[in-house]
């Protein structure tokens, strides 16, 4: 199925979950905007993809998307590249924090939840916005309407181990719930993917034990990678309107907890 008439905007795009979400996206016909802060990384992306598609699928903004200027100039470059307001937004973008909440770094706490919670209630409000206002122009009931947010496992089993991210994570469910509430009477799908163990740049990135990861990967792997949840991503999209899955977890096979 392709989805020329479908424009995505794709946060965190530059390395794991979002990039190969991108890169799937694009192959299914979806016009994209890239963003994330790596803008090298976004261009190296982008010409991937155009070179695949043999056209300009992709372009890119780059920047820190919890700065609500940034995605209103994601949702603009949409109507000025293709004329088309978007129909699909995954929010990749966030970040970890290793220790409990006894052990972690106080002094990241602040911008932990900044960075995965009230960033992402700014992302999630104005791209509502939008797509509550092509839905009241009744010009396109056909195209489905997607707001896919990516938690963690962790939020719903939340960790003694690992509690100050969980509890982040814990508050995404909550949002991205609430919300599906609120969009879903208007034929807006909202869904959460929320992942269990997924081998990428997160964990060095966040301060992670890279020693205790790779003998955790051991002990339960296989684990995922990004393409694992990309193609989840690319799956439910593909629905017809009238067809949401909401809330999908997934996990290596071995992971039993969380």
């Amino acid at each position: 199925m392709k989805n020329t008439n479908r424009v995505g905007i794709i946060t965190g795009a530059s390395s794991g979950i979002g990039r190969n979400t991108a890169l799937r996206i694009a192959s299914d016909g979806f016009r994209i905007v890239l963003n994330g802060r790596n803008e090298k990384e976004l261009d190296l992306l982008k010409q991937e993809i155009n070179t695949k598609t043999g056209a300009e699928t992709a372009i890119v903004v780059a920047g820190d998307v919890t700065d609500k200027e940034t995605l209103e100039k994601c949702i603009k470059a949409c109507n000025e590249h293709w004329n088309l307001s978007p129909s699909l937004f995954v929010a990749c973008a966030g970040r970890g924090l290793p220790g409990t909440l006894i052990t972690s770094d106080e002094m990241q706490w602040e911008n932990l939840w900044h960075i995965n919670v009230l960033g992402l209630q700014h992302q999630l409000k104005a791209i509502s916005q939008v797509m509550i206002a092509e839905r009241e122009k009744g010009s396109d009931t056909e195209t489905p309407s997607d707001i896919v947010v990516i938690g963690s496992t962790i939020g719903r089993n939340v960790s003694p181990f690992n509690s100050v991210y969980g509890a982040t994570k814990f508050a995404v469910h909550g949002l991205t719930e609430a919300l599906r509430r609120e969009l879903g009477p208007k034929g807006i799908r909202v869904t959460l993917i929320e992942p269990g163990l997924v081998s990428t740049n997160f964990q060095e990135s966040a301060g992670y034990d890279m020693d205790w990861f790779a003998n955790y990967c051991n002990e339960i792997g296989p684990v995922l990678v990004g393409d694992d949840v990309a193609k989840v991503v690319q799956f439910l999209v593909q629905m017809p309107g009238n067809v949401h899955l909401d809330n999908i977890s997934i996990r290596p096979t071995r992971q039993s907890y969380p």
